[in-house]
């Protein structure tokens, strides 16, 4: 219990009263008495107000005077001792009309053992029959109160300290009823049960959030209770919870379990974001891939497309060179007959460079048939050139042109 004060030396009463001069007021107020506790109210010891210091050095000073002036002679020193002694006298008299109040304290003035009113710090011109009966301090007042064993909901036992500031808002109330040592008594026991109250209404795991918490509630319910003596509470703070050592351990075991589950928790959250963020970038890797394949395929098979279309086009126009060259055949077939005709003496020359090749023909005068048919073309086209008529519808003129297109024909 390093938080507060052992209470085997706490003393026995926290509210306590002294009876001092009333010039000693304003120095006991400040001051804590031996057990250490400041005293809320002063009784005065004497009631009258009159200083006995100026009405005895008056008595002195007058006594003096007449000695000097009547006994030595001197009537200066008669003169000035009367007027020291009326000087003397005026001030212990005026004590009687004046009074000086100790600041942060209220005065209970009375008469004839009666109650008459209450005022504040200050200088007070006063009538003599007026007395200060009581000075009740008016700064805020701590107040322990230790509870020990209080029960929870769940019916655990808790020591617990808090610390209670009320102020006395009525002195006359406060004094003319109760007693400070009373007080004290009564005070302790109503905020014993107050606290005893408000514990029994939270659960153990709800006891640390009391500390440091101010009890607004508490003080409504406490200043219900002392109102009646002059008495106002301002504050309630928990100041302190102790539950049972074997619960306080087996609260700890039980956070320390939680926070081994959590951080188990916490590993397996972050192994199965590991695990999903592989999985996600193999999902992505796999996709890539297959978006790369599915790219590679379309490109081939544009080049497949590309390369239909060029023999498309290709054929097309081999389809075009067939039938320009089968028109041409049409319209010109001796000079086909003749463009045959030279590539086989073409073939036949080139065979006969090569001393090597053998060529296997149909008949011995292929190779003249070939040269005369040669001939016979070479001069259609020049007869063609100069009647300005097809070869096939010019007239030979002879008997040699039939058998030249049936050898044509033959071949």
């Amino acid at each position: 219990m390093d938080e507060v004060q052992d209470r085997s030396t706490m003393p026995s009463s926290q509210l306590v009263q002294e009876r001092v001069p009333l010039s000693e007021a304003a120095e006991v107020f400040g001051r804590p008495d031996v057990n250490g506790v400041t005293p809320i109210i002063v009784t005065p010891l004497r009631s009258s107000r009159i200083l006995n210091g100026p009405i005895v050095g008056a008595l002195i000073a007058f006594a003096s005077a007449l000695f000097g002036g009547f006994v030595i002679g001197a009537t200066w020193a008669l003169i000035a001792g009367s007027a020291l002694a009326l000087i003397l006298l005026g001030l212990g008299i005026l004590r009687w009309f004046y009074i000086q109040i100790p600041e942060g304290v209220n005065a209970l003035l009375s008469r004839g053992g009666r109650y008459v009113r209450t005022i504040g710090s200050g200088l007070h011109l006063l009538p003599p029959y007026l007395r200060i009966s009581h000075l009740v301090t008016r700064r805020e007042i701590p107040f322990d109160v230790p509870v020990t064993g209080a029960r929870t909901r769940d019916n655990i036992r808790a020591d617990i300290d808090a610390l209670v500031t009320f102020s006395i808002t009525n002195p006359s109330q406060f004094v003319y009823r109760i007693s400070a040592s009373d007080f004290d008594q009564f005070f302790q026991a109503s905020c014993q049960e107050a606290v005893h109250a408000l514990v029994r209404g939270v659960t153990s795991d709800d006891l640390s959030d009391l500390v440091r918490h101010d009890e607004t509630d508490l003080s409504k319910q406490l200043n219900a209770t002392v109102e009646p003596y002059g008495a106002t509470v301002s504050a309630i703070i928990i100041v302190y919870v102790e539950p049972p050592a074997d619960f306080v351990m087996s609260q700890e075991a039980r956070q320390l379990a939680v926070l081994q589950r959590e951080e188990q928790a916490e590993k397996q959250t972050l192994a199965e974001r590991r695990q999903a963020d592989a999985d996600t970038l193999l999902r992505q890797q796999l996709l890539a891939r297959m978006e790369r394949e599915r790219d590679e395929l379309q490109a081939r098979l544009l080049q497949i497309e590309a390369r239909q279309e060029i023999v498309a086009h290709e054929a097309n126009v081999e389809a075009e060179r067939l039938a320009r060259l089968e028109e041409r055949l049409r319209a010109y077939p001796l000079a086909a007959q003749y463009e045959w005709e030279s590539a086989r003496l073409e073939v036949a020359r080139a065979l006969a460079g090569n001393t090597r090749a053998i060529l296997q023909v149909g008949n011995a005068d292929d190779i003249a048939h070939s040269l005369m048919m040669r001939d016979a073309f070479l001069d259609a086209a020049l007869v063609a050139r100069d009647t300005g008529l097809p070869p096939t519808q010019q007239d030979t003129g002879g008997p040699e042109s039939a058998p030249v297109e049936d050898r044509t024909a033959a071949d």
